[in-house]
């Protein structure tokens, strides 16, 4: 959880992390964030092993 995701993604990606895109019905990111409905907005990347990490900023 963050309280700031587009600061945060912004600082992850100035560190060489790069963040899934998605362009699916009802879920697309943009600059690797997207809004989940009733949720608030999140962000998803790999680490080195290949496992989904992600972020979220309910509200």
């Amino acid at each position: 959880m963050v309280d700031d995701i587009d600061a945060e993604v912004a600082a992850l990606k100035s560190r060489g992390v790069t963040f899934e895109e998605y362009d699916l019905p009802g879920y697309r990111t943009v600059d690797g964030v997207c809004r989940v409905e009733g949720v608030g907005r999140a962000g998803y990347f790999k680490d080195s092993e290949v496992n989904l990490l992600g972020l979220v900023q309910f509200g």
